[in-house]
């Protein structure tokens, strides 16, 4: 399989699993905000800091992308948000850098899958940004009932995704702003 070829596979495969993994813990994560409110998390291979309103639970999984052996390794972070929706941070690791333009396309294809997921899914926005020198994608996907609004950054071989989903009437973009705000890259 073509690396271009296995990058595209990656995108689709990480987006769709992002989206079960998301159903799985909405149903049993239950919001615990407590006294001090966001607080300060570090990711595991400390490659970035964000604050989350509770803490978040890790969910790591790796996926065999091809033949050869090339995996997409992802961490995600879940923490509930007053009962109203849920913060997420996502990690994706690819096997090899994505550079000259494949960025971009990395972003665009991410941003497909997770439209396509469910023929529900509605894209309203995708703007293409630039975050802390790196290609970035804002956007929103609504459904019937629900929303997602995402900011996604491709860094060499890793995706970054800041992320909120709940109920479409409760999508509070200011608290989303504050998130993405705490969103730090450290290496």
């Amino acid at each position: 399989m073509k690396k271009t070829v296995a990058k595209k596979v990656g995108v689709w495969i990480l987006a769709a699993t992002l989206l079960v993994a998301h159903f799985f813990f909405r149903t049993v994560a239950h919001a615990d905000t407590g006294e001090g409110g966001w607080k300060q998390f570090f990711s595991k291979s400390g490659e970035c800091r964000i604050a989350f309103p509770s803490q978040p639970q890790l969910m790591q999984q790796s996926l065999k992308l091809n033949e050869a052996g090339h995996r997409l390794n992802y961490d995600i972070y879940l923490a509930p948000f007053e009962d109203k929706g849920m913060c997420l941070l996502l990690i994706a690791t690819y096997p090899m850098p994505l550079a000259g333009g494949h960025e971009v396309a990395g972003l665009e294809g991410l941003v497909r899958g997770i439209v396509g997921h469910n023929p529900e899914n509605k894209l309203i926005f995708a703007d293409l940004k630039e975050f802390a020198g790196h290609p970035a994608m804002d956007f929103l996907v609504q459904s019937g009932t629900s929303y997602f609004r995402g900011h996604a950054t491709m860094v060499g071989n890793k995706l970054f995704l800041v992320a909120m989903e709940g109920k479409l009437g409760e999508r509070n973009e200011p608290i989303f702003a504050h998130y993405l705000k705490s969103f730090k890259l450290l290496k």
